[in-house]
């Protein structure tokens, strides 16, 4: 007896959220040797549940009244950090794969009816990964509501410190079509490995302090360039590089790239920790593209853009990508700014913890011809971030 109780302690603990019986009986005699088992037919009840009990996995089904999965698993990821998230849901519902992404930070996203050895399969791994590697330290969520009534934009800085920047303040002027260099035929496979120039102005007002400023006043300071920090903008539409220059505000270099060598140089060259990547063009490669880079480059954050939202397309860059934000074109300003600064400030955690890649861990995905060139170069670059 003691024996058994002791096996049943150090079974995984998993919750599921559903609310149709019928699927919570089907999990129960799926999942009930292999784990120590919680079921909740609503969000309220699984929050209850997450409050009392240290959940290693917990798997929740969209379409649920009263609190849909994605706000469960955006409260869950606030409340206990360390349990690995999965959506489980029948409805490829748009607004849920996008609230996945950057709200509920999800470990994989699964559609119903998911295959037993599938699902099985994912629970494992989502359990192995709790049990085996430390918990991300708790973070505040910010959902889009908080990001469009947002009035401050910040900048993680060199000091780990944060450099906030008034509303009033007038930002560095971005690049616009008719003053930018035309953008390029889109080539991803292109052998051209000149990327755009670096991004490193300054605010004009942060030049120099007013001489008397009124009493109330703080005295704008020379912001200072970032080092072992950056952005590769992945993009053949000027659009999006000006909009990524004006929310960094001059404090971190900003490389463009318009092809997958371009980007696999400025990796290898400036070691820059995030990587926006525009998934509006030529999809199949830039999908297989951020697969790879995240295979082979765990620490490096990606945030997809695109015009277009597609369930397909998000779910796979979700399961195969672990992308951490998905932004909408064209792009907003106040949003992209925080989508910045929360994946520098992951970047960084990254790097102090490496342990945590293993939380990011990616689905299996076939070798993709146009990468035959640049793979062996990623695989030399595993180890990019060591010196910084």
């Amino acid at each position: 007896m003691p024996q058994q109780a002791a096996q049943a302690e150090n079974k995984p603990r998993l919750l599921f959220v559903d609310d149709e019986q019928r699927v919570l009986n089907s999990m129960r005699i799926m999942f009930r040797r292999q784990f120590e088992l919680y079921l909740a037919s609503h969000g309220a009840e699984a929050l209850d549940i997450i409050k009392a009990n240290d959940i290693d996995v917990i798997v929740a089904d969209h379409r649920m009244p009263q609190m849909t999965g994605v706000e469960v698993l955006t409260k869950v990821r606030s409340m206990s950090p360390r349990t690995v998230r999965i959506l489980l849901t029948g409805y490829a519902d748009l607004d849920a794969v996008e609230g996945s992404i950057n709200d509920g930070e999800v470990f994989r996203f699964l559609t119903k009816p998911c295959a037993p050895a599938h699902l099985r399969e994912t629970v494992s791994l989502a359990a192995k990964l709790a049990r085996e590697v430390p918990a991300p330290e708790a973070a505040p969520v910010q959902t889009e509501a908080d990001m469009e009534a947002e009035n401050v934009l910040e900048i993680i800085m060199e000091s780990d410190t944060v450099v906030e920047v008034g509303p009033g303040a007038s930002p560095a002027a971005a690049p616009s079509r008719s003053a930018a260099a035309p953008a390029r035929a889109f080539d991803p496979t292109s052998t051209d490995i000149m990327p755009r120039p670096v991004i490193t102005e300054l605010p004009a007002d942060a030049k120099s302090p007013p001489r008397t400023p009124a009493p109330t006043a703080v005295p704008a300071s020379k912001p200072r360039l970032v080092t072992g920090l950056g952005v590769i903008v992945f993009s053949s539409d000027s659009e999006v590089l000006g909009i990524v220059q004006q929310a960094v505000r001059g404090r971190l270099p900003v490389y463009g790239a318009t092809n997958i060598v371009q980007v696999v140089k400025l990796l290898g060259d400036h070691k820059p920790g995030v990587l926006v990547t525009d998934i509006s063009e030529d999809k199949a490669t830039i999908q297989a593209m951020t697969a790879r880079l995240k295979e082979h480059l765990p620490e490096l954050v990606t945030i997809a853009v695109s015009q277009h939202r597609d369930v397909l397309d998000m779910v796979w860059l979700i399961n195969h990508g672990q992308i951490f934000r998905f932004l909408r074109k064209p792009l907003s300003l106040g949003r992209c700014a925080i989508s910045l600064q929360a994946a520098l400030k992951h970047h960084r955690a990254l790097l102090k913890n490496p342990d945590l890649v293993k939380r990011h861990e990616v689905a299996n995905t076939e070798d993709v011809g146009v990468f035959d060139g640049v793979l062996n170069k990623l695989k030399s670059m595993r180890r990019l971030w060591a010196s910084v």
